[in-house]
């Protein structure tokens, strides 16, 4: 009876770990970051570079943009990607707090490409 209870306690704390871990996905999570982000019109002639700020907010795991993006969760890694209306791919390494974003699509008046490369916190 007792090495029943110890297997129940134990059953109960790894259930209870994997929900909190869990539930650290599901809650929203922002990142301020500043960096220099590059915009290029194809065929025109030359790219725009900037500083800029930008916040990338995640609920639920997923990037809260133009078209929510879906992410992978490594152990210290976010990566997300998309190639619904435009290809994109965002990285931000959360030990060194580095971020690079990249898109590039159709905006009505051609094609573009646009990069932002900087440090979070």
């Amino acid at each position: 009876m007792h090495s029943l209870f110890k297997k129940y306690c134990a059953t109960f704390f790894l259930m209870l770990f994997g929900a909190l871990t869990a539930q650290a996905q599901t809650d929203t999570i922002s990142f301020d970051c500043k960096g220099i982000s590059r915009f290029e019109l194809i065929g025109s002639s030359g790219a725009k570079e900037e500083m800029k700020n930008i916040t990338f907010k995640f609920e639920g795991g997923v990037l809260q943009d133009l078209n929510n993006i879906p992410c992978q969760w490594a152990e210290n890694i976010i990566t997300c990607e998309s190639n619904f209306l435009n290809i994109r791919k965002l990285v931000i390494n959360q030990n060194s707090m580095d971020v690079s974003d990249f898109i590039s699509g159709n905006k009505g008046f051609g094609q573009y490409a646009e990069s932002f490369s900087g440090s979070c916190e």
